[in-house]
């Protein structure tokens, strides 16, 4: 009875001081996972990380006790809280039984050693102090604006394009599940035309992926590093379609669509065009695709039924019960983040030069013509403090659009887009400095074990707003 009674002290390096705390307040140890940076964050705040249904801030222990040193963290110290969080130490030293002088241990606070001596140090006060705001908060805000934005382009017409054969080409957004890039494990079927190309488990679905060079009668060609999956809903099926390259998402009036020549159905091969869109300023013309005629292809409704027969692929489309969500996923250095599709309202390549505003802050590239609208492009490394500079043709503007507030967002690159069920959408905790929320929700990728942040989109647009008028009003003022 009386070993249930003893308490025990756990001890470990941070910054090069010796720190012990109760080890009843401890959930787990864990090796240090993958952290990923949320920008605006406090000091001493190394990112979040996905463990088990929770995202867990990480905070660096030296940094809190303002002893930190350029050692590599090892572990992560969980503390048993609610919600918990994660403390990033250089290494485990013991775990042992707890002495009478240990009972301040138990009220969230720690005995550090250093080079100064050993002191008590408030874990909780710290705490307080760096992350006042630190809890969960809920969703309803970046429903509301998915909603909003929704009902605002109901008069449009979304498209997702990409390139076959130096040709542009698109399929309506609604139908587009998912795209991400070529998967490793793609299973080669053996005595298949070069229509089907193989298949790959997603999400506990077997999927056929289909190349559409090959359907439409193009010229085949080695696989590239830029050949991405384009996963999308025909009827009660998903089929995965192997494109060359992802180029733009374009929102346009519906008026602006029209039906597609004859000429361009003259052939079997390009009977899947449904209709075209003529780009803007002499860019030319965009073959979009109904993905209906793709299914009504006698080859692949014939490799969607020899797969429901063999049950060896499952094809049904996920149960309706199931809430989902899709997110464009953009790249920032080593980071991803994701935003909700609806708030999207096209990217774009980001143009060669862009029109300087004067006095305008650093982080403002400049002004683009969108049709002529004239939108700011914010450069987003800038804005996330990412360190370094990015070139490169896969460099994108991503234009978001909520009320009366539009903008452009320069970004690395459009990684994927993303389709989340709700069951894999959590609460991100509320750690940014100041200056509102902007990251309200993570999304959970099992097949990667990683976390996705997932940006408020009414959030990004109205700090950027605050921050230009304050930093413009400034200049002015200095001048």
């Amino acid at each position: 009875m009386a070993s249930a009674q003893t308490r025990h002290r756990l001890t470990v390096r941070a910054g090069g001081a010796r720190v012990a705390m109760a080890a009843e307040g401890v959930a787990e140890v864990i090796r240090t996972p993958r952290i990923t940076r949320m920008p605006h964050g406090p000091p001493g705040l190394l990112g979040v990380t996905h463990l088990r249904g929770l995202v867990l801030p990480v905070v660096s222990l030296g940094a809190l006790l303002g002893v930190e040193t350029p050692t590599d963290t090892t572990r992560v110290v969980v503390l048993r809280r609610d919600p918990p969080i994660g403390l990033a130490v250089d290494s485990i030293e013991a775990l042992n039984a707890a002495g009478d002088d240990d009972a301040d241990a138990q009220h969230g606070r720690l005995l550090l050693d250093d080079a100064s001596g050993a002191r008590w140090f408030d874990l909780d006060a710290a705490l307080q102090d760096r992350f006042a705001a630190f809890r969960a908060a809920p969703r309803a805000l970046e429903r509301e604006v998915v909603a909003g934005a929704t009902v605002a382009k109901a008069a449009q017409a979304a498209f997702l394009g990409f390139v076959l054969a130096g040709q542009d080409y698109a399929l309506p957004l609604d139908a587009v599940a998912e795209v991400m890039a070529v998967p490793k494990a793609i299973a080669a079927l053996p005595r298949t035309e070069t229509l089907l190309i193989g298949v790959f488990e997603l999400r506990d679905a077997v999927l056929p992926v289909v190349s559409l060079r090959a359907l439409l009668g193009l010229e085949q060609r080695d696989a590239q590093a830029d050949d991405r999956i384009v996963v999308v809903r025909i009827g009660g099926h998903r089929l995965a379609l192997l494109v060359d390259q992802i180029s733009i998402i374009l929102r346009v009036p519906r008026e602006a669509v029209g039906p597609a020549p004859a000429l361009f159905n003259r052939a079997s091969g390009e009977a899947r065009i449904d209709s075209v869109l003529r780009l803007p300023d002499g860019r030319g013309l965009v073959s979009i695709l109904a993905p209906e005629r793709i299914l009504a292809d006698e080859r692949v409704s014939q490799l969607l039924a020899e797969a429901a027969d063999q049950k060896d692929i499952a094809m049904a489309s996920p149960s309706s019960a199931t809430t989902r969500e899709r997110f464009l996923v953009i790249r920032l250095g080593d980071e991803t983040y994701g935003l909700p599709i609806a708030a999207v309202d096209e990217v774009v390549r980001l143009p060669e030069t862009l029109t300087r505003l004067p006095k305008a802050p650093a982080y403002v590239q400049g002004v683009m013509n969108l049709r002529g609208k004239v939108i700011p492009v914010i450069d987003q490394r800038q804005r996330f403090s990412v360190s370094g500079e990015a070139a490169g043709e896969a460099r994108r503007v991503v234009v978001v659009t909520l009320g009366g507030l539009q903008a452009g967002f320069a970004v690395d690159a459009v990684a994927r887009i993303l389709e989340v069920e709700a069951g894999d959408l959590m609460p991100a905790p509320e750690l940014s400095d100041g200056g509102g929320r902007l990251f309200d929700r993570a999304a959970r990728v099992e097949r990667e074990g990683d976390v996705i942040l997932l940006i408020d989109p009414r959030a990004l647009l109205e700090r950027a707003e605050a921050d230009l008028l304050r930093d413009l009003t400034a200049k002015t003022r200095a001048s």
